[in-house]
This record gives C-alpha cells, structure tokens and sequence, in this order.
C-alpha cells in the first residue's frame, strides 16, 4: 500500500523498542501510511472526524488506529504498546510546518510517563505555492485527488527520543515542534 500511495520511503534513524510516542508533522494524509514502514505494530491516534465515516473507520479499525483521547492514548502506552499522533491535527497542504502543534501530545507523554520520538515526513515532489490561495481542507482535497503526481517517494527522518519534563505544557509542545521541526531535511 505504502509503495502505491507514496513510492519509496528512506527512513533515516529508528524507534526505540517499547512504548514511545512518536510525533511528526502532517504534511499528506499517506502520512498515515508511513508509520507501518516505521515502526511496527504502531497504534496511530486519528481525528474523530475519520471514524465518522463508514468507510474510513472500517480502514481505520483494520490498521490499529485509534480515535484520538488521551486516556486511551495513555493505557496503550501503559500496555507497553507504540502510539503517534500528528500534533496539529490537521493535514498541513503545503507541508511547510506552518500549523501549531496542539498539546495533547505532550500530556499524553508526561501522564504515561514514556519518551517522545520526533519524527519528520518529506516527500520527494509537492505542490507549489499556488495550493496557498486555497483554504486548509480544499488543499486536503487537491492532494488527495492529484496523489499519483506527488508518488514520487518520501523520506523519513527520525530523531532521538527524549522524555518531556516540567508543567509548561505549552512551552513544552513548542520544545517538541523545534525538534520535529530540525529534522526537516535540507535537500
């Protein structure tokens, strides 16, 4: 599935085994796609709005996805199990990192007491700046309509997990987009 939606991912770096947290920016709904070749057995948190459709919650449910709550998020850490989540939330149409990062993850760290892994998703084409002048979900629907342009390959690269520390939730989330943020690989 992974090869037909995106073409060839090059991973660069590793999860650590056990339970962790991996955040990464959201630049394409195959992002979703990707953490299978990253990690697997990971359980992704997905928005509310996926399970409302008949269709999307049969694949969600097949792929070991979850609605997005922190106590659930929280006990399948606790069960030892892999989960992550794209802290804004929302697909990202330019993929220029440009939505803020929502808290959530943070919290769901620090209550589960297990590291975060930042992580970044590149893909090798995009679309230009014309995909600007439109709004966030006409953007989301452009990609996913024009998807066999962009099959042109991603790269992942994963950073060095690191455990959350102190009560600034909003600082810390600001922490965790730097990190997701350097990845972002220059070429």
């Amino acid at each position: 599935m992974v090869n037909f939606l995106v073409g060839k991912v090059t991973v660069v770096g590793t999860v650590p085994p056990g339970p962790v947290l991996i955040c990464s920016n959201h630049t394409s709904f195959r992002d979703v796609f990707i953490y299978r070749v990253i990690h697997q057995g990971t359980r992704l948190l997905v928005h509310p709005l996926v399970m409302s459709f008949p269709f999307l919650r049969r694949f969600a449910l097949k792929w070991g996805f979850v609605q997005v709550a922190i106590p659930d998020a929280v006990a399948l850490l606790r069960q030892g199990e892999p989960v992550a989540i794209c802290p804004t939330g929302l697909v990202e149409g330019l993929g220029e990192d440009l939505l803020p990062f929502k808290t959530g993850a943070v919290r769901i760290a620090l209550e589960a007491g297990v590291p975060l892994v930042p992580l970044y998703i590149r893909y090798a084409t995009y679309p230009g700046p014309w995909i600007n002048r439109f709004s966030i979900t006409t953007q989301n629907i452009f990609l996913l309509l024009l998807w066999p342009f962009y099959r042109s390959g991603a790269t992942v690269v994963i950073g060095e997990a690191y455990r959350p520390s102190g009560d600034d939730v909003k600082a810390l989330t600001g922490e965790l987009k730097d990190r997701v943020v350097a990845l972002r690989p220059l070429n």
